[in-house]
């Protein structure tokens, strides 16, 4: 009876023993993160995903940078690490977590792998922020490479046929409405083309959307902080103006012919003459003087600004029998482009209307100099 007894209690422990469940693996990781600066980074959010099982583990260094956790799975792990800002500043793909070690260490210093990468010549691996503005980086690239293909398009298109032009520019402002400069080539297209127009409705429509072009480039630059932009804005005005005026908005364009002065006065006497000009297109004899004096204030070497007054001063002559009667001014004006510009493409004109309001031609130039 006791033998058998025995047996049993034998085949139950052994039946007890088979029943225990295996006991998990897991070890432990402990890890730091310090910065450029040397110093511990605080609040960073660590985060292990087990590339095997899709596990995941989050945690966050504390005051000294430091981090820990108890009861990790082993295996293979990818690490990112994210500032309080939510900037990714560094991650490591693959790391191993093995029993082999009580304690993994996951210890990260961005000033020694900064100072290693520089010393290898290698790079180091970019942070998910870092890799979008690559991206952003390219495909700005990859734009500005097409804008400019279309500028060379339509440049040697404008050279023979402004109107072939304009859809290309067009083109490139729905591609990037942002930029000035496709604006002002587009309006700049625009008034090329009026200019050839021979048709009175056709010409005065493209003056106008060339105008509202070249408005556009205008708000654009000035709201721009690109210096080449700024730059470019006294030429937007001025062929801005140009439009206006062709457009029959004579004072707009005096304005915008101002504004360009104002912004470029190296190139003010240029503005004012063709402000001058425009007043004389309107039959505004007055205003095209005041242009041309107020070019002559900015450059008294201005020569075809003298020219140009002494044009429109004629215009307000008046006869007296057989004889013209010229305004006071009109054969200085004359006199001093001749004196400034003796062979220039007025010159002979110049001699004309100063033989015609019985002046003489009080230049010295073709003399002479005296021994």
């Amino acid at each position: 009876m006791k033998h058998r007894l025995y047996v049993v209690l034998v085949a139950l422990g052994l039946f007890a023993i088979s029943a225990v469940p295996a006991l998990a693996q897991y070890t432990q990781i402990k890890g730091s993160i310090k910065g450029t600066d040397g110093k511990p980074i605080p609040d960073v959010k660590v985060d292990f995903k087990n590339t095997a099982t899709g596990q995941q583990i989050h945690l966050k260094s504390d005051k000294k940078g430091e981090f820990f956790s108890i009861g990790v799975s082993p295996g293979t792990y990818n690490v990112e690490f994210t500032d309080k800002s939510g900037q990714k500043i560094w991650a490591l793909t693959n790391f191993p977590i093995t029993l082999q070690q009580e304690v993994n260490l996951v210890d990260v210093d961005l000033q020694k792998e900064k100072a290693a990468a520089a010393a290898s010549g290698a790079q180091p691996p970019m942070t998910e922020e870092q890799k979008k503005e690559v991206e952003k980086v390219n495909k700005e690239n990859a734009t500005i490479k097409d804008l400019n293909a279309l500028l060379q398009q339509g440049r040697a298109l404008e050279a023979t046929d402004p109107n072939q032009a304009i859809p290309v520019y067009a083109k490139a402002t729905q591609i990037d409405p942002t930029r000035p400069l496709l604006w002002a080539a587009l309006g700049n297209a625009d008034i090329n083309a009026a200019r050839k127009d021979t048709d009175p409705a056709s010409k005065k429509q493209k003056f106008s959307d060339g105008a509202d072009s070249l408005k556009k480039a205008i708000d654009l630059a000035t709201a721009s902080t690109d210096p080449k932009a700024k730059a470019s804005l006294g030429g937007y005005y001025n062929n801005y103006a140009e439009a206006l005026g062709h457009s029959g908005k004579s004072e707009d364009a005096a304005a915008a012919y101002a504004k360009a002065a104002e912004i470029d006065p190296p190139n003010a006497a240029m503005y004012y003459r063709n402000e001058g000009i425009t007043y004389e297109n309107a039959g505004k004899i007055d205003d095209a003087v005041a242009a041309y004096d107020k070019s002559i204030a900015a450059d008294s070497t201005a020569a075809d600004s003298y020219f140009r007054k002494g044009i429109s001063l004629l215009g307000k002559a008046t006869t007296k029998g057989d004889k013209m009667d010229a305004p006071p001014g009109t054969a200085e004006a004359f006199n001093k482009y001749l004196e400034l510009a003796p062979d220039g493409p007025n010159a002979e004109t110049a001699k004309q209307m100063l033989a015609a309001i019985g002046a003489k031609v009080e230049t010295s130039y073709g003399k002479g100099k005296k021994k």
